[in-house]
């Protein structure tokens, strides 16, 4: 494994620990029904995640983004969340 091969797999496990990190923040939002703080880690997901090979997480998080932005249901917006969190739970099962 070269350098720049050794540094990728470094920031890809730093991206799993962290998206980690980001469902813990997302479960809390639910629970306390924060949509307005929701919005952050779904953006900071959306962007990060193609960049680790995740298009799907990325799609997923955006969606709740984009779903909170537009004044969506809190019925939607926990229903498009859970789909995130299923999918962040898959990366963390890769592991």
């Amino acid at each position: 494994m070269d350098e720049i091969d050794t540094r990728l797999a470094a920031l890809t496990a730093r991206f799993v620990v962290q998206a980690e990190e980001f469902a813990i923040v997302i479960e809390a939002c639910l629970v306390r029904g924060a949509w307005d703080e929701l919005m952050m880690p779904c953006h900071s997901l959306a962007g990060r995640a193609g960049m680790f090979g995740h298009a799907a997480i990325g799609d997923a998080a955006r969606a709740v983004e984009e779903a909170v932005g537009a004044g969506a249901s809190p019925d939607e917006i926990r229903r498009l969340a859970a789909g995130l969190l299923d999918r962040l739970r898959s990366l963390r099962q890769e592991r």
